[in-house]
């Protein structure tokens, strides 16, 4: 009797084992058990604008505005992530880490970050020096519009590695032809300059930005 009871008991106990086995393999993804994190992180602009950069703290190849989303991949370095930036671009870019907002986990887009040569967004002529462009008096060239008859019509992006360049957020800019900027590159078709106005205002904030692109026709034929 005694030992019917213990090999029943000893059933009893091999059958729970196994159906519990079976249950916890039911619960483990087919991933191996460690579920995949997601890679990257929904934010948004909460600023008026912020810029756009081809490297932390490098140049600038575009511009963000408030309430576009940006996916930021990996850690932040000097400042700036890893993102893909929607809005008219849907490109990755590096974006200013103090001008967006969120925590949304979503599935990365974008590769391992990466510094975007010049050769890429530039037809080679870049002025200035590491981080500022050279001085330049504007003229009333070919192409060169106005919003009043003075003052240039500038665009907070044009798409530089694009050939041909495709501008979008036009802005009324504080340059009057016959004043100067800081002109920084020619974009890579040769149709755009990023320049820098020291009438704007800051990069990643309120008010004026200084730093966006002009048409190539608004600046004399040789650039200094």
């Amino acid at each position: 009797m005694g030992t019917t009871r213990n090999t029943r008991s000893r059933r009893r106990r091999a059958l729970t084992a196994a159906l519990t086995a079976v249950a916890a393999g039911l619960a483990i993804p087919a991933t191996g058990g460690t579920p995949t994190a997601h890679a990257a992180v929904r934010k948004h602009v909460d600023t008026d604008y912020t810029l756009l950069r081809r490297a932390p703290a490098s140049y600038v190849i575009g511009t963000a505005y408030r309430d576009w989303t940006a996916d930021v991949h990996g850690d932040q370095q000097d400042g700036y992530r890893w993102a893909r930036v929607y809005g008219n671009l849907n490109k990755c870019l590096w974006i200013y880490s103090g001008a967006v907002s969120g925590d949304g986990a979503i599935a990365a887009s974008c590769g391992d970050p990466v510094t975007m040569p010049t050769s890429e967004f530039t037809n080679g002529q870049i002025g200035g020096g590491t981080s500022d462009g050279a001085t330049v008096t504007t003229v009333a060239g070919s192409g060169c519009a106005t919003y009043d008859g003075s003052h240039i019509t500038a665009y907070g992006n044009v798409r530089p590695w694009e050939v041909p360049a495709t501008p979008s957020a036009p802005l009324n800019s504080q340059v009057a032809l016959g004043q100067t900027v800081l002109w920084r590159y020619v974009t890579r078709d040769g149709n755009y300059v990023m320049v820098r106005d020291p009438r704007g205002g800051g990069t990643d904030g309120t008010g004026l930005q200084s730093w966006y692109f002009i048409p190539r026709g608004c600046l004399p034929t040789t650039l200094p």
